[in-house]
């Protein structure tokens, strides 16, 4: 935990200026993203076990398409010299690796959707909200703005910002339409396990101390949660 806690104490600090009063420590550090307090806790999760193809990843979209395959045999792992094997996908994943890694994907595609690199990095700067809000509504609490039902060829596709409610300061929604995805579509398959992972279903089969309702940045109730699943599962079909 030491460790880790070290290692967070410096995530972003790259990114900060030389006269930043965070940069040297000057004053107390932002909270962390949620998406980074939960890697940190899946990192302390892999150096207590052993095992990183339960909790860690290489690429958010490979270990997404790829279902992957189990082995009982640790050395199994081991035998491409490799920390992690390129042949792991989601099911070898623990639960809470496979939530963090969807909603990952969703806010990357939201703001790496198609533009000029400047709007890009644009969106990227409107998502380092700080405090408590740096995730914006449609991940925490309404995912409705983010219409996972648009389509591709529709005459004039809404643009970023035009489907979130009038207060909301990241101006991402809606998702990038079927077709426009920059990341690849979230496969079936993999939309249909994150509602397989919501309460009532899987509860009973998770070790005490990882049972959750719902990932920890979400605050939503879970029928609705299950709804924009059920939507982006749909979106691969023809």
């Amino acid at each position: 935990m030491q460790t880790v806690e070290r290692w967070l104490s410096m995530a972003g600090t790259a990114n900060r200026a030389p006269g930043h009063p965070e940069a040297n420590g000057a004053s107390p550090p932002r909270p962390l993203h949620p998406f980074v307090a939960e890697a940190g806790d899946l990192v302390a999760l892999t150096l207590e076990t052993g095992q990183p193809e339960r909790f860690l990843w290489i690429d958010e979209k490979g270990v997404a398409d790829n279902i992957g395959a189990r082995t009982g045999n640790p050395r199994e792992y081991r035998k491409h010299n490799l920390w992690i094997p390129p042949s792991v996908g989601w099911s070898t994943l623990d639960a809470r690796a496979q939530c963090l890694v969807a909603d990952v994907l969703v806010m990357l595609n939201l703001i790496e959707r198609d533009g000029h690199p400047d709007e890009v990095e644009e969106r990227m700067i409107r998502a380092e909200q700080p405090g408590t809000s740096s995730l914006p509504p449609c991940i925490r609490s309404d995912r409705r703005p983010l219409r996972p039902d648009l389509r591709a060829g529709m005459a004039d596709p809404p643009a970023p910002g035009t489907t979130c409610p009038p207060d909301c300061k990241f101006q991402l929604c809606p998702y990038p339409p079927r077709g426009c995805v920059p990341r690849g579509e979230i496969r079936e398959p993999f939309c249909r396990q994150q509602q397989a992972l919501l309460p009532g279903r899987v509860r009973r089969c998770l070790p005490r101390g990882l049972r959750r309702k719902t990932p920890h940045w979400v605050s939503m109730r879970v029928r609705e949660l299950d709804g924009f699943w059920q939507q982006m599962a749909g979106r691969t079909r023809s």
